[in-house]
């Protein structure tokens, strides 16, 4: 009888201390799932606030504050957070500014240090939200204060590698073209841990930072990117920032602050010019598949250059290869001579990488001072032109946005190139002149290489000025032609 009695008793005890461990647990749970129905709530009233649904995005947060309440939660930062969502509604929605004021008043007594959502603010709602932080707080001295969350807090940083999982990677924008869109792209690491990537905008005559939400890159993880709109980009400049923040809007890491932002030099060029001083930029690295995510320079590169030269030749005479004698000798010319006139060179490439252009080049030759030839009733002009076409490599030495860059080039191809030489005076000639020498010209080519250098000097970062040398050797017929290049340079 005995045993049985402290069986059954050792039994209740033991079901008591069930009931009373489990109580703090089941609370626990409990509150998890409100909080979790709260925020739900908080993210559709949301959605019906950007959809302009202003009487159902205030229903859904008075629902959720009736529920924070009802599970004695109307101190907990979930509730300090739905008031201020809740008085954005009511002072930008709704247009009652004493409702808001007063929710605002209701989340600052809950948390003073509390901000409005970045990406709910306007002038109008900063305004109230002004007032009433210079309001002292209401709540009672005894009242308990549920601590509010900071955000996942940086590690300390002991070295330069213990920090690099929690660091924003932006490759920062510092120049654009005015009246369009401005794409901007960062990499966070999963292991920071944010709930959402924001990006901040003012225009240069703005009041405030806008912000919307950086959306991922396809194909590259941990990329997100997100576009600055038309409406920012119309005046001298554009300041932005990038911020990453938790569950309750909190800041976790940012690249730039509303204090010291990124700012973007926009003009009406296809990109901005660059300033004498700037600094170096940060390298971009490759992000995605997409043909220019990584690329800095720009696209395209345009070439149209004037030029002449001479150089050596060795060959015979064009329109006088022989002279008279019986049997006709063959006429040999070599030393240095000039392409006479002038040659046209445009060119058409891109940028294979931010340094380097690949490109097609033309040189056009016109050639004057060689003699006419009357050989009888008959008549023979001399060659007014010469063509050749060229495969080039540029490559821009020092930094992409220095104003003056010097360049080398190397260069292979097939044509013609023409100098004019002044047959010996030892040869019998009769067909040009009665003077003892004639004015003919060399071909030099067919096969044609060739190396250059010179210097680009940005007038803006669609327009250069550039100036080139170039050595061109042709084979089977023997030349070295040196030309002096002088030409504007247009990228796009």
């Amino acid at each position: 009888m005995t045993s049985k009695f402290l069986r059954a008793r050792h039994g209740v005890t033991l079901a008591a201390l069930v009931v009373v461990l489990a109580g703090p647990v089941s609370a626990a749970v409990q509150d998890d799932g409100t909080l979790n129905k709260v925020v739900e709530l908080n993210k559709k009233a949301l959605s019906l606030y950007e959809s302009l649904d202003m009487e159902g995005a205030a229903t859904l947060l008075t629902q959720a504050l009736d529920l924070c309440k009802s599970a004695q939660l109307d101190r907990h930062p979930t509730a300090a957070r739905t008031h201020i969502h809740l008085g954005v509604v009511y002072v930008s929605g709704l247009k009652n500014r004493d409702k808001g004021l007063s929710e605002f008043r209701l989340a600052l007594d809950l948390d003073p240090k509390i901000k409005i959502t970045k990406s709910l603010v306007n002038p109008e709602v900063q305004s109230a939200f002004a007032e009433a932080q210079a309001v002292p707080p209401t709540f009672p001295a005894n009242a308990r204060l549920l601590p509010f969350p900071t955000g996942q807090e940086t590690p300390a940083r002991d070295s330069p590698l213990d920090g690099m999982d929690y660091e924003i990677i932006h490759p920062v924008v510092t120049a654009a073209m005015r009246n369009q869109p401005i794409d901007i792209k960062a990499q966070v690491p999963p292991g920071l841990g944010p709930a959402k990537i924001m990006l901040a905008y003012r225009a240069e005559d703005g009041y405030e930072f806008l912000a919307r939400d950086m959306v991922p890159v396809a194909n590259a993880a941990s990329w997100f990117h997100a576009s600055i709109p038309v409406e920012a980009t119309q005046g001298k400049s554009v300041a932005y920032y990038i911020e990453a923040q938790n569950a309750e809007d909190q800041a976790l890491e940012h690249s730039g602050t509303p204090e010291e932002p990124h700012r973007i030099k926009l003009t009406s060029d296809l990109a901005s010019e660059i300033a004498a001083d700037e600094k170096t930029a940060t390298p971009v690295p490759a992000i995605g598949k997409s043909g220019n995510d990584g690329q800095v320079g720009p696209g395209l590169w345009f070439v149209l250059a004037v030029g002449s030269g001479g150089g050596y030749y060795s060959g015979s005479p064009e329109m006088n290869p022989e002279d008279t004698s019986a049997p006709p000798k063959a006429i040999h010319v070599a030393g240095f001579g000039l392409a006479r006139l002038l040659h046209l060179a445009p060119e058409i490439g891109f940028f294979q990488s931010e340094r380097l252009i690949l490109s097609a080049q033309g040189r056009f030759q016109f050639v004057t001072g060689a003699q006419e030839v009357h050989l009888g009733q008959k008549t023979y002009q001399p060659a007014k032109m010469a063509f050749a076409g060229l495969i080039k490599a540029t490559w821009l030495w020092g930094a992409p946005r220095k104003r003056l860059q010097p360049l080398v080039s190397a260069q292979v191809g097939a044509g013609q190139i023409r100098q004019g030489v002044d047959t010996p005076a030892s040869a019998k000639l009769t067909g040009c002149g009665a003077g003892a020498t004639c004015q003919d010209t060399v071909l030099g080519g067919t096969g044609l290489i060739g190396l250059g250098a010179g210097v680009a000097y940005k007038l803006s970062e669609t327009f250069r000025f550039m100036a080139t040398l170039n050595l061109l050797a042709g084979f089977p017929d023997t030349m070295v032609e040196a030309d002096l290049n002088l030409g504007l340079v247009i990228t796009r």
